[in-house]
């Protein structure tokens, strides 16, 4: 499938999910009082939304700088900033969130950065936040387990396959991260596969460059390790990315003037919410999280509010990236003198630079 053609699609699911929701808004006998909810919330609860949004941007931006500092790299904090928007519009139009990672390693090698070492930011980053969630998650779960038992009823099978492949997953990316032989047999698995399939005609020169990435990624990987207080650092910047992100509920709820939920027990749900669907393999996890939403939300968000709910919360947690990413992502390529047709090709040079290193 072409490149174009992947994300005509993506983009398509990500537009035709929208519009369903929207459907089911409209069919909903109780749209009136959505509609009133919407237009009755409270201004300072939308602006505390959106500050949500950009602080979860910029811990993510500040992980990745502090990483690359403590590596030799001095990159701009703007510029961080733009990596970290890049990464969420390109996650969030891609399955599985797989286009995310590879554009942020791009824009990290036009400065400089190599491309094992921006690997290594990249994955620490990621790691932190997972493992974040898994603590998070298991905490929250025993803290708040009647009410989550309550709120989640016979979906619970949901949540605890979701908490299941996150544990497989943080564990996963820590064998990946210290176990060098695991990462170069992988390697060699993809060069086999590779040479199969005739997409790498040079085996050799393509397994030297890999092996090279390798050990610039676990020896930037093992200098982090050596240094406990820039690991906790680390894990702290992850911690607040999550929370910053898990807050949005809150200020929708307070927004449209519900009560009864405490803030403690709406984070917890969010958490359970994002542990059952974040590992669905479509952009944006696109109807999983809604469909979650509304099985663990249902009693909190009573009537017309639960759609209100759920478009708001989308929007300050997905949907804005998008909007935000594709701005940003056209106005800096506008200013470097590229065409749009050439803005829309940058992610596919991402392949050709990663085999010329």
């Amino acid at each position: 499938m072409k490149p174009r053609t992947k994300r005509i699609l993506n983009l398509s699911l990500i537009l035709g999910t929208l519009i369903v929701v929207l459907i089911i808004a409209i069919r909903d006998p109780d749209i009136g009082n959505a509609v009133k909810a919407v237009r009755d919330m409270a201004p300072q609860w939308v602006i505390g939304s959106l500050l949500c949004f950009l602080m979860f941007l910029l811990m993510d931006a500040l992980s990745v700088r502090f990483f690359l500092r403590n590596q030799g790299y001095r990159l701009p904090l703007g510029y961080m900033f733009y990596v970290s928007v890049a990464g969420q519009y390109y996650s969030n139009i891609t399955p599985g969130a797989s286009g995310g990672q590879p554009m942020q390693i791009y824009y990290l090698h036009q400065r400089g950065v190599p491309m094992g070492i921006g690997t290594s930011a990249l994955v620490m980053r990621y790691f932190c936040f997972q493992f974040m969630l898994e603590v998070f998650g298991t905490v929250l779960w025993i803290a708040y387990g009647p009410f989550v038992a309550e709120q989640v009823g016979g979906s619970m099978w949901i949540l605890v396959i979701g908490y299941l492949y996150n544990t497989v997953t943080v564990t996963g990316v820590l064998v990946l991260s210290l176990c060098r032989p695991v990462v170069r047999a992988m390697a060699r698995l993809i060069i086999r596969l590779g040479t199969r399939l005739k997409l790498i005609k040079d085996p050799e020169k393509t397994a030297a460059s890999l092996n090279k990435t390798v050990d610039t990624f676990h020896g930037s990987m093992q200098l982090l390790l050596r240094h406990p207080m820039e690991l906790l650092v680390q894990l702290l910047l992850g911690g607040l990315q999550l929370l910053s992100l898990m807050c949005v509920i809150v200020c929708v709820y307070k927004g449209l003037g519900l009560s009864g939920a405490t803030p403690g027990q709406l984070i917890t749900m969010n958490v359970m919410e994002y542990l059952s669907a974040a590992y669905t393999p479509l952009p944006g996890a696109s109807g999983a999280q809604e469909g979650v939403f509304s099985l663990y939300f249902g009693q909190l968000f009573p009537g017309g509010t639960r759609l209100a709910g759920l478009l708001l919360w989308r929007f300050f947690t997905y949907y804005i990236s998008l909007l935000i990413g594709a701005v940003v992502m056209l106005t800096v390529g506008l200013r470097s003198g590229k065409t749009l047709k050439e803005i829309s090709r940058e992610s596919d040079n991402v392949t050709e630079v990663q085999r010329e290193q």
